[in-house]
């Protein structure tokens, strides 16, 4: 197993890749736009919006790559969180794997309680971290559900 300060990768400009991949993205999109009509009978078509966007996205991709190669460079090393943060992020990424995962088989009431409640024992005690796991779910649950009557998975249960 390789030391983390040797690895070369830890060393690599993260803002130009990150830059080249932003850039590369516009392109394509750039390019599908033309797939649309950029002006039909009433004016203005569906290809005028997504064209100028991404055109202005490659502009900006261009030059935040510039800016990454020749002034504000950062290595892919200094930008990946360490100890406690990583541990944060899995966490919260592994947690909303779970949700994606279960929420058809519970209900979005219960699996939204559990992927909060895993992202607030972190910073809060157990009974406050699930107090207000449920607390958000059902605002959220009751805003969606009834609110705005989106089809929210529900359990046999109807939360």
């Amino acid at each position: 197993m390789t030391n983390q300060n040797n690895n070369p990768i830890r060393k690599w400009n993260a803002g130009a890749i990150v830059g080249v991949l932003f850039t590369s993205c516009s392109v394509y999109y750039f390019v599908k736009s033309f797939e649309y009509p950029y002006r039909n009978r009433f004016g203005v078509g569906p290809g005028l919006f997504p064209r100028w966007v991404s055109l202005l996205a490659i502009v900006a991709g261009v030059v935040y790559t510039l800016v990454s190669i020749f002034k504000d460079k950062f290595t892919v090393g200094d930008t990946f969180p360490h100890g406690k943060e990583l541990l944060n992020v899995l966490t919260t990424i592994l947690a909303i794997l779970v949700f994606v995962l279960i929420v058809k088989q519970t209900g979005f009431l219960v699996a939204s309680v559990l992927l909060l409640f895993v992202l607030f024992i972190r910073s809060y005690p157990v009974w406050k971290a699930l107090l207000y796991a449920i607390i958000v779910s059902a605002i959220v649950f009751a805003i969606f559900k009834i609110g705005f009557s989106v089809p929210i998975p529900v359990n046999r249960w109807g939360f």
